[in-house]
């Protein structure tokens, strides 16, 4: 049953094993996301959180009531209401990066590519063929401004991308390559043990189609009510949009979600996967993995961007970029492989 999961970077409370009766305080111990936060009991700095995930500020406070809180250069405060008790030992997250909302995915078979007689198709999404891609999990939404500027200021993303005066915050985050791509997973990955990746082509497709086989999540047609692009020439038969588009992108989840309940899966940014490019799906993989043999000066995107026609948001377009290429119209979401 697919279900959605608010993964590791929100805030958590674990109650821990009973301390010695004879302890008159408590033993709160704080994990804070990033590290290297200051550390604040009822607005009074205690200290400095530990910059590794192995390690918690421990302190040992009386019997009451505490408002918990941390804050670093760059990022929003937070604070949490605590109770300790005598003789407990607790552990909580402080998260100051914004949380990241995954979908689980449901593992299934599916035709990957589209058909010989799909309008507007082109070459390298053929020939069709059966995938059966395992459960994952897929972000629900475009990696965003908030989310990239939380990497910059912890100093582990070196680029720090332009939002073209379009807005930053829960604007999809545009101007990075695949390769800036690169450094903002290991810091997530650093910070959470999550095991975040880019998802592969496959099930990039799986999940955009969610159960569909028509060239978009939407049916025959897409317009401009439904997701971000330029509508300026009608796909096929379809009616045609009123004006041509926004000419920019817009915040993420600002249309409809596709029947998965994923967000902008077409049009707002394109969006890189992990795998290398190939000329077409010959001896493709099967299996859901991304394809990491062929031409890989070249990384897939998929879904359109604003600035495409409606014909580049179907399931099965595909078109291929450097990955130290950076452009207005390229994003990315997150993927991850549920842990056993």
């Amino acid at each position: 049953m697919r279900h959605s999961l608010i993964l590791a970077l929100g805030i958590s409370a674990l109650l821990g094993p009973i301390a010695h009766a004879a302890d008159p305080t408590g033993v709160v111990r704080i994990l804070t996301i990033p590290g290297a936060a200051e550390v604040l009991v009822d607005d009074t700095l205690r200290g400095r959180s530990p910059s590794s995930m192995q390690e918690h500020f421990m302190i040992h406070l009386a019997p009451g009531d505490y408002r918990i809180g941390a804050r670093k250069d760059g990022f929003d405060p937070v604070e949490r209401q605590v109770l300790v008790t005598a003789g407990t030992d607790q552990t909580i997250r402080l998260n100051l990066a914004p949380e990241i909302r995954m979908i689980s995915i449901a593992g299934g078979c599916f035709l990957m590519g589209s058909a010989l007689d799909e309008p507007e198709r082109d070459e390298d999404e053929g020939p069709q063929h059966q995938v059966c891609v395992p459960t994952f999990e897929i972000g629900q939404r475009e990696v965003t401004f908030a989310d990239w500027d939380a990497c910059v200021n912890d100093q582990a993303c070196d680029k720090n991308p332009s939002d073209g005066g379009w807005g930053r915050g829960e604007h999809p985050v545009m101007n990075v390559s695949w390769n800036d791509i690169q450094d903002y997973l290991r810091w997530l990955n650093r910070l959470t043990g999550q095991g975040y990746r880019l998802p592969s082509e496959a099930e990039w497709e799986y999940a955009a189609r969610a159960g569909t086989s028509t060239p978009f999540s939407t049916g025959t047609c897409i317009d401009t009510s439904q997701a971000n692009h330029d509508g300026t020439f009608a796909y096929d038969k379809c009616p045609a949009s009123s004006g041509g588009g926004l000419g920019r992108t817009v915040a993420v989840g600002s249309y409809p979600p596709n029947p998965w309940n994923l967000l902008d899966m077409h049009g707002n940014v394109s969006e890189l996967t992990a795998d290398c490019w190939n000329e077409d799906y010959t001896g493709a993989p099967t299996d859901g993995s991304a394809w990491l043999t062929g031409n890989c000066a070249y990384r897939v995107m998929r879904g359109g961007s604003w600035n495409g026609y409606a014909s580049d948001l179907r399931s099965a377009f595909r078109c291929r970029v450097g990955p130290s290429f950076s452009h207005r119209g390229i994003g990315f979401r997150l993927a991850r492989t549920p842990t056993q």
